[in-house]
């Protein structure tokens, strides 16, 4: 249990510096796009090799199949929602207007929709195989860091103070270290095929983050170097599962 309570803090923790970062330091955004494009590689290979064939073990293909459409459905659906309502008016990449202005609240509920597929993952993963459980991890920090960095500047021109930024970080830090505490404690004894769905739908929902948030926007600040870092993150978290 301390593992999941340290890999849980790391987890939440991670969003956090990254929003100190971003408001305390002027990072080129080629640089905060080379840092995502390479946590998007390391995140496929890490639902690739980890949580899908996990899934696959735990239930089978009818798990995988349903659990990993739900769980793409479960992020448009969800991101579709929080855009039209004005929660991702600070990202870069999303040029459409948004029908309402930009509310702290709804920012914060955008950051989870990113971050708790993650979490969930991370806590089932630490009870069904620590190896992917570590690799989840680095995957997760590794995107979570410019993630929040790269919010900070958007926010700043949706008139946010430097304090609200800060507070919705920290809360979205809280939630995401809470849920990989309790997708621990309360899914450890749910029956194999239950636990299959349940890791290839946090598959689906993070594949579905990375092709609709990470990798858009990290190919908009980064061109096309950007291909090359994600196959390089892809490649080095492949031999890190390996070793």
């Amino acid at each position: 249990m301390t593992q999941v309570l340290v890999f849980a803090c790391i987890n939440g923790f991670s969003l956090i510096v990254g929003a100190l970062i971003g408001g305390y330091f002027h990072l080129q955004q080629k640089v905060i796009a080379a840092v995502m494009a390479f946590g998007s590689g390391v995140l496929i290979c890490a639902l690739t090799f980890g949580l899908m064939e996990e899934a696959f073990g735990h239930g089978g293909f009818d798990a995988v199949i349903i659990g990993f459409f739900a769980g793409g459905l479960l992020y448009v659906a969800g991101d579709w929602v929080i855009h039209h309502l004005g929660g991702r008016k600070h990202r870069r990449h999303q040029h459409s207007p948004a029908k309402h202005s930009s509310n702290g609240l709804i920012i914060v509920v955008g950051s989870l929709l990113d971050g708790i597929p993650e979490s969930i993952a991370l806590g089932i993963a630490l009870f069904a195989n620590k190896g992917v459980g570590i690799i989840m991890l680095v995957a997760i920090v590794i995107s979570n860091i410019p993630e929040s960095i790269a919010s900070v500047a958007g926010l700043k021109k949706e008139k946010f103070s430097s304090k609200s930024i800060f507070y919705i970080w920290l809360i979205a830090g809280i939630v995401v270290a809470l849920a990989t505490v309790l997708s621990f404690v309360f899914l450890h004894d749910l029956n194999p095929n239950t636990i299959g769905i349940l890791e290839s739908l946090a598959a689906g929902a993070i594949l579905a983050m990375l092709a609709s948030s990470m990798m858009p926007e990290a190919y908009e600040e980064g061109g096309y170097a950007v291909s090359l870092l994600t196959i390089t993150g892809f490649l080095m978290a492949f031999i890190l599962a390996q070793i």
